[in-house]
């Protein structure tokens, strides 16, 4: 009856303290929230809002498994993108005091951040972040206080937001207890007001914008160009100057109003001398351009004149240049896809792409928001060279450096240019021109080099957008003086100069003059998947996170791996040491064998059969928890992890029933009460500090309590007064030093040395805790008492002596 009455006690306290906590935790969440969301935005004059974000939870920065992404969308004709964040501190329990951290917030245009805050490199095959779109950082503390970033002429679209707590390396960090440190969650609100330009004149791009009154400037213009790259011509006239007018500005920016940062043309103009401009540009295919035209304050001498653009001898290069769309061919999975050329099969396409030296060709294909940025994007390139090449020349140039010419095998190199929202114009140096920006190609391949026929790149979380990929082919139109070898035959020069020949091959001062006109095919493949490739190198999963309607890829690296494709080893600890630590950890547990051999000469056998597993499933949990390298698992870790939790708790369950002074029946009965108990509490939360204190509080009075009942009623002590006053302390010493170890000590970094001694401390422990009363009081307490192994064993399977009834 008691047993029963103990058992529905244990159940009410366990429901009490698992639903107040729960409670309690969500009713001060609801309350800030509440708070949060009542909060009006403070708009500003000319502002509205555009969207709004109560409550974001912020972790720290692991992986992108971590991060949360929060995106905005910014119309058109916007001058001013006020983004504002605030971030606070939940604190969820009553335990110590939240202190505020370090919140960075990365913003991008296009699609989400690609960024390392781990200070790991990327890969040496991903694109350069810095030609990308650029990304805004802003830092803030979880203080409670605004904080305002403001962005000028923003690009339309969708904004993404991708928000963490600082990085911090794991391997200095504390381990912390759940129930014994505050539990606080850092949360971001948000809000995007924005300032629209509503007095913009909408013109035609192709025919200009005429009698400009000199008195209305500065204005704002804007016009659609239609689907082609040809160039446009931009007439403007400027009507009612007078002596002192100043001289004018002109600037155009596809998709935003034009900066003097961020612009297609920029170039001055005396309105005085020549009223009337023509200015050509190569425009973003059907796209939106804004025109700025307004008179200059200081200086113009900096600034191109616009007469430059009237007449443009590069804009000749684009007579034979042709833009294809590639065909998409979807694979069924998140992020995969891929695109090629059309062929005269609808079901089907090609990666070879047939190139003349008298054309420019340009193939474009769509990221859709969404739907395709969570991935990466790989776009590769090679030349197709002849069989001779491969089995010939290549051997050759590998052993000597040098290629033999002949007519079959001329030297040609093929620059790939890639853009977003415009093509760009290839170039021989090995560069793109994009009207008056030039920048380094993706690609140069060349046919005199192995090594550089082939080239590739990957780019994380591609921008949403049309992408456009130019191919231009350049021929060996002028050679240097050849080496000529015995055979005379002709060789190309060595890249260093530096390389010593046999006699057979000679310099010569012949200059061989090359061609104007070559062909050569390429193969261009574009595809997407998820992470790297569809894989993390081998050390890490390619997981998918979602954020709402968002997702993306990412990896989860192991075995201390790390970088965006897990290949990055440079914090990864040696095998030696790895093996040094899995042997601390589970060689530790050898300790109990002395818990098991105490417990088993003092007649506690089912606390040395709980000790015993304890022992079994610690050592195979931790070997099974190691590094991939140095780790064994007999069985699934989370079975292993499960097992070493509850065997832990139930030896410290089992430990303070034996020190208490109750009947083998009520003993038994609590027992089975807290295995169940225990399996329920390691199954709700097996790192909390309350799965651990419930059974040890219960336990610890019931020890208290029976020998407090026991000393009323007999008055005297049932255990000996060496037990008392020398073992039972020494006992409580080492519980408490470790216990003072596991809670508050433990690091990253000493985890194997100061958990090892946890297992080491508590199996000493057990020999001093348990009582031994059930021998006679002149026994060595560690030592078995004579006649132990004289254990009649085949008595364990004789009938039970109470009577049977009869038929």
């Amino acid at each position: 009856m008691r047993a029963c009455q103990f058992l529905l006690l244990l159940f009410v306290c366990t429901d009490f303290i698992f639903g107040t906590e729960d409670t309690e935790d969500e009713e001060t969440r609801k309350r800030i929230l509440d708070q949060l969301t009542k909060t009006r935005t403070v708009l500003l004059d000319d502002y509205h809002l555009v969207t709004r974000q109560v409550a974001t939870d912020v972790y720290m920065f692991r992986s992108y498994r971590t991060v949360s992404v929060v995106f905005y969308p910014v119309m058109r004709d916007v001058t001013d993108a006020r983004f504002t964040f605030q971030s606070e501190e939940l604190h969820l329990n009553n335990i110590g005091s939240c202190n505020p951290q370090e919140v960075i917030v990365n913003l991008k245009h296009g699609s989400y951040p690609a960024v390392n805050p781990d200070g790991y490199d990327f890969p040496k095959d991903f694109y350069d972040p810095g030609k990308r779109e650029p990304i805004y950082t802003l830092e803030l503390l979880s203080d409670g206080r605004n904080k305002t970033y403001s962005i000028e002429n923003p690009k339309p679209g969708n904004w993404y937001a991708l928000i963490y707590i600082k990085w911090e390396d794991p391997r200095t960090q504390k381990v912390e207890q759940q129930g014994l440190v505050a539990n606080c969650q850092t949360i971001l609100y948000s809000d995007l007001q924005v300032k629209r330009n509503d007095n913009i004149e909408l013109i035609d791009c192709y025919n200009g914008v005429t009698e400009i009154n000199y008195g209305d400037l500065p204005a704002l213009f804007k016009c659609m160009s239609v689907d082609r790259v040809d160039p446009i011509a931009l007439n403007i006239s400027i009507v009612n100057t007078s002596v002192g007018d100043n001289e004018l500005f002109f600037r155009v920016q596809a998709l935003s109003i034009p900066t003097v940062e961020e612009n297609i043309i920029h170039c001055a103009f005396n309105p005085r001398a020549n009223n009337f401009q023509t200015i050509t540009f190569i425009p973003h295919p059907n796209a939106w351009h804004y025109i700025h035209i307004g008179p200059i304050d200081g200086n113009s001498s900096s600034i191109a004149d616009c007469e430059s653009y009237f007449l443009r001898t590069d804009i000749d290069e684009l007579v034979n240049h042709t833009v294809t769309d590639f065909m998409r061919d979807d694979k069924g999975r998140f992020f995969t896809f891929d695109y090629g050329v059309p062929t005269t099969d609808i079901q089907d396409t090609t990666s070879l792409i047939n190139l003349t030296s008298s054309e420019i060709k340009t193939f474009r294909f769509k990221i859709n928001q969404f739907l395709d940025i969570g991935g990466s994007l790989s776009i590769a390139t090679s030349l197709l060279m002849n069989v001779k090449y491969y089995m010939g020349y290549k051997r050759e140039a590998e052993k000597e450096t040098l290629l033999a010419f002949t007519e079959d095998n001329q030297f040609f190199k093929v620059v790939v240019c890639v853009d977003i929202g415009h093509p760009s114009i290839p170039l021989e140096s090995g560069h793109c021109r994009y009207n008056d920006r030039v920048t380094p190609a993706l690609f140069v391949l060349n046919s005199t080099d192995s090594d550089s026929i082939y080239d590739k790149t990957l780019i994380p979380f591609p921008d949403s957008g049309t992408w456009y990929v130019t191919l231009r082919l350049f021929c060996d139109q002028i050679v240097c003086p050849c080496r000529i070898g015995a055979n005379n035959t002709k060789y190309y020069v060595d890249a260093d100069g530096k390389k010593e020949f046999d006699d057979s091959v000679v310099g010569t001062n012949e200059t061989r003059l090359g061609t104007t006109e070559c062909n050569a095919t390429a193969v261009l493949t574009v595809s997407s998947t998820s992470c790297v490739s569809g894989k993390c190198s081998n050390h890490g999963n390619c997981l998918v996170n979602t954020f709402g309607a968002l997702m993306m890829s990412f990896c989860s690296c192991v075995s201390g791996y790390g970088s965006w494709d897990c290949s990055d080893n440079s914090r990864m600890d040696s095998r030696a040491y790895m093996l040094l630590s899995v042997l601390l950890l589970t060689l530790s547990n050898i300790l109990f064998f002395f818990s098991i051999y105490v417990a088993t000469i003092r007649l506690y056998y089912t606390e040395a059969m709980m000790y015993a597993f304890t022992m079994i499933f610690s050592t195979f949990y931790h070997a099974c928890d190691a590094p991939s390298q140095v780790a064994y698992c007999i069985i699934r870790g989370n079975i292993l992890q499960f097992g070493d939790f509850y065997c832990g708790l139930m030896s410290f369950w089992v430990t303070l029933l034996a020190m208490s002074i109750i009947n083998e029946r009520i003993r038994s009965s609590l027992q089975l009460i807290g295995a169940i108990v225990i399996a329920l509490l390691t199954t709700w939360n097996m790192h909390s500090f309350v799965s651990f204190l419930l059974p040890v509080a219960v336990g610890t009075s019931v020890v208290f309590s029976s020998w407090y009942l026991d000393y009323r009623k007999h008055r005297s002590l049932k255990f000996p007064r060496s037990y008392f006053f020398k073992h039972m302390p020494i006992g409580l010493i080492l519980v408490t030093v470790g216990l003072v170890s596991y809670g508050f000590l433990q690091t990253e970094q000493n985890y194997k040395i100061v958990h090892s001694l946890w297992h080491m401390i508590i199996a000493l422990s057990v020999g001093f805790l348990l009582p031994d009363v059930k021998r006679a009081n002149d026994v060595n307490p560690f030592l078995p008492s004579s006649g132990y192994y004289k254990l009649p064993f085949p008595s364990i399977f004789r009938r039970s002596p109470a009577p049977i009834a009869n038929d």
